[in-house]
């Protein structure tokens, strides 16, 4: 599939998934805008990027602060006047029982799992839907089908709310030409979980090229209802 005039913004495009994502959508033509907390994830993903370096670009943003991403968002779109995808990946993870897990837990997950994708969402929609084209992708996560959440219980709620808000918003927009689907990969083999979990078996995890393969499919997509809104857990 070719890319080539499409702009895509991932949010959390330098951590495991974000760049394989990036990475993906460079080598197929498209200008790639990624949203990154960390310089050095950051330099390493342009490195990666080799060749396609010209067509990449960064914005350091703390997407839980919801002015600060109004306004570097907003520069862009006056920038770019378009964005044609738009893949959430930025989140993160917390384990805890729901009645052992502090406030401060509870709104971190919220914040970073939820209304990242939110304030990025405020800007971009209005965009898309003056443009009349749009393809999003969030990511939730395949632990909370099999298991509703003992244990992740923050998470799981967090992750769980970014489904419903996808098959909220693809009711809200699919009159504009603008497809709407939420993946939910099983864990991920990235080197984080790797560290977390050393005895686990890493062949058995999904690999996150073959989550940016999907993502890929969605967004090429040109009929809606051609794939499903919500993909199920990745193995």
């Amino acid at each position: 599939m070719d890319f080539q005039n499409r702009v895509a913004l991932v949010t959390g495009g330098t951590g495991a998934l974000g760049g394989a994502v990036a990475l993906d959508l460079l080598a197929s033509g498209a200008r790639v805008i990624v949203t990154y907390r960390s310089e050095s994830e950051w330099q390493a993903l342009r490195r990666r990027a080799a060749e396609h370096g010209t067509v990449l670009e960064g914005l350091q943003i703390d997407l839980t602060n919801a002015s600060e991403t109004s306004t570097i968002l907003q520069e862009l779109l006056s920038r770019h006047k378009r964005i044609d995808f738009l893949i959430c990946v930025a989140g993160g993870f917390a384990a805890g029982k729901s009645y052992e897990t502090d406030d401060r837990t509870w709104n971190h997950m919220l914040n970073l799992n939820l209304l990242s994708v939110v304030h990025v969402l405020r800007p971009v929609v209005p965009l898309m839907i003056a443009q009349n084209f749009g393809r999003i992708v969030t990511v939730s996560s395949g632990a909370i089908l099999n298991n509703p959440g003992a244990g992740i219980a923050a998470y799981a709620v967090s992750k769980g709310a970014v489904r419903q808000l996808s098959e909220i918003l693809a009711q809200e927009v699919r009159e504009y030409n603008i497809h709407v689907h939420c993946v939910m990969p099983g864990t991920m083999d990235t080197p984080a979980n790797r560290r977390a979990m050393p005895d686990a078996d890493f062949s058995k995890w999904v690999k996150t090229e073959k989550v940016a393969a999907i993502i890929h499919r969605l967004v090429a997509a040109a009929r809606d209802g051609a794939l499903p809104l919500v993909v199920p857990a990745l193995y």
